[in-house]
């Protein structure tokens, strides 16, 4: 009798061990950078796009072509603007966005081009202030801003409109390239689908 009730009490802990394992088991970086890789390739396959490895020679894309930067950052160009580029630390960039978060089930899509939002502001190659000024306030900025954002300011200029998707792992010089909700919130990376960003010179 007291042997059954030794492996009886052995049976119970074993599996209290395992279910405390289990619900205590956290997700790692890799697990998290591969589930929103997965995320971004069904955006991909969704809005048919054709990834390109290198920069058109031409400037000139087509309307689903997407060039896969170093950042992680995948970019469209559909109005490189009006010939006038940024100066680092001198000109200054009002900036309105449209597009979708992708979670893993769902699509939340956001748009600040109504003018019921003001334009997000930043002064080329300062962008990192203002999302580290934005980093706790849960406005526009904390949710759809970062250096990715700013860093596409090497192929367009003023006036130029762009699509994008900014992954919520990749980074610019250690730094993260999408918003800080992208990357913090809780156990998951959250890709951007931008369908129209748009820079105005001012």
């Amino acid at each position: 009798m007291k042997k059954f009730f030794y492996i009886i009490t052995m049976f119970w802990f074993a599996l209290t061990f395992v279910f405390t394992v289990s619900c205590n088991k956290t997700i790692t970086y890799e697990e998290m950078k591969a589930n929103e890789n997965k995320i971004i390739r069904r955006i991909i396959a969704d809005h048919n796009i054709e990834v390109l490895t290198e920069y058109p020679q031409s400037g000139i894309f087509g309307e689903n072509q997407f060039v896969h930067l170093s950042s992680g950052i995948y970019l469209n160009v559909v109005d490189s603007g009006n010939g006038n580029r940024a100066v680092p630390n001198n000109t200054e960039i009002l900036l309105r966005v449209s597009g979708a978060f992708h979670y893993s089930d769902t699509v939340e899509n956001f748009s600040t081009f109504p003018n019921t939002y003001p334009p997000m502001e930043f002064r080329y190659g300062l962008a990192r202030n203002v999302v580290e000024e934005h980093s706790y306030s849960y406005d526009i900025y904390y949710m759809y801003f970062g250096v990715g954002l700013e860093s596409i300011m090497s192929y367009v200029g003023d006036s130029a409109i762009v699509k994008l998707i900014v992954p919520g792992y990749s980074d610019i010089s250690s730094y993260p390239a999408g918003s800080t909700y992208q990357s913090s919130a809780g156990n998951m990376f959250i890709p951007i689908y931008f369908d129209r960003v748009r820079y105005t010179f001012y």
